[in-house]
């Protein structure tokens, strides 16, 4: 059996989708209705593979959220049904939830996403026990999980808009205006031309890697 997964942030890049699942196929671009994008999940990887300081507010990986009116140029691609729980493990903090998509001839298919949760739900649906817990986030980092006053990892957020622009103007222009702070107010647009200094991500220099060490 295959899985459909949607990406929308890093996965929007097919080289870092195949770090973690080299079995995926068909990797497509689609449209998500109904969401937009917004960085206010803590990045526990950051911390963990990147040497991020957990006390700068610049530490928030991408998430989804449902936005009436709004939509998302995704990845869309199939995984064996018995190579998802890497992408799973990957994603662990999310909620997966199923969502229709569109291709570019406008069929509908269904396809996992990962969406926002809350601490609350982590601790208690994800995370078994307190050692858990401890081993997955707390000897990283002490904080809350999902905010509204944090910003991009910088790193991440350069590897993000490099695989949108990889996909053409419109997925870049599409993950510029449909992508928010925690705020849920300042787009990634705004964000980006309000930065000092500024990001420097269209060289295609960027070394983020999920697996990075």
């Amino acid at each position: 059996m295959m899985i459909t997964v949607l990406g929308y942030g890093s996965l929007l890049s097919q080289r870092s989708a195949l770090e973690t699942v080299p079995s995926l196929t068909g990797f497509r671009r689609v449209r998500v209705p109904g969401y937009r994008r917004i960085f206010n999940k803590v990045g526990v990887v950051f911390f963990s593979r990147h040497g991020a300081d957990p006390a700068s507010l610049e530490i928030a990986s991408c998430s989804t959220q449902a936005m009436p009116g709004s939509e998302i140029i995704c990845s869309a691609f199939e995984v064996p049904e018995a190579d998802f729980p890497a992408l799973y493990e990957r994603e662990h903090r999310f909620r997966w939830i199923e969502a229709e998509a569109l291709d570019e001839t406008g069929s509908r298919c269904r396809g996992r996403i990962c969406t926002g949760s809350n601490d609350m739900d982590y601790r208690l649906n994800k995370c078994v026990t307190p050692e858990e817990y401890h081993r997955r986030v707390g000897q990283y980092y002490g904080g809350s999980l999902w905010r509204d006053d944090i910003l991009p990892y910088r790193r991440y957020l350069a590897f993000c808009l490099e695989a949108a622009a990889s996909q053409g103007q419109a997925v870049l222009d599409n993950f510029m205006d449909s992508s928010f702070l925690a705020d849920g107010h300042t787009s990634i647009r705004e964000y980006l031309s309000a930065l000092e200094p500024a990001l420097q991500w269209q060289d295609g220099t960027s070394d983020y890697s999920y697996r990075a060490r």
